[in-house]
């Protein structure tokens, strides 16, 4: 495995633990934090509910490995100045939209 690789699944593997000890809504918080410290990109973040509870763990994590992939690709790709993204739990569905605004 090469470094890049290796650096990739200890972040994966930190976001699992983060993920597991803190609970989706934490661990996205702390992600978004580490992407605008790693990058210097402002990101906010909304979340409904604040607290979402009740969501089976598997959906937790394929939704936060989601999210990590896209953060991924606006590092790499969009030469965003900020991003806005709001996740939103509902019974019937969860939805997460990225925003990267104009300037």
């Amino acid at each position: 495995m090469n470094v890049k690789g290796s650096v990739r699944q200890i972040s994966a593997e930190l976001g699992s633990v983060v993920l597991d000890t803190l609970g989706l809504t934490a661990a996205i918080e702390w992600r978004a934090r580490r992407f605008q410290k790693l990058t210097g990109v402002p990101c906010t973040l909304t979340v409904e509910p604040a607290a979402p509870i009740g969501l089976p763990e598997d959906y937790a994590a394929t939704i936060f490995e989601f999210y990590n992939e896209a953060l991924r690709n606006v590092a790499r790709h969009a030469m965003a100045s900020r991003v806005a993204v709001a996740l939103t739990i509902t019974p019937q569905d969860v939805t997460v939209r990225f925003s990267l605004p104009l300037a």
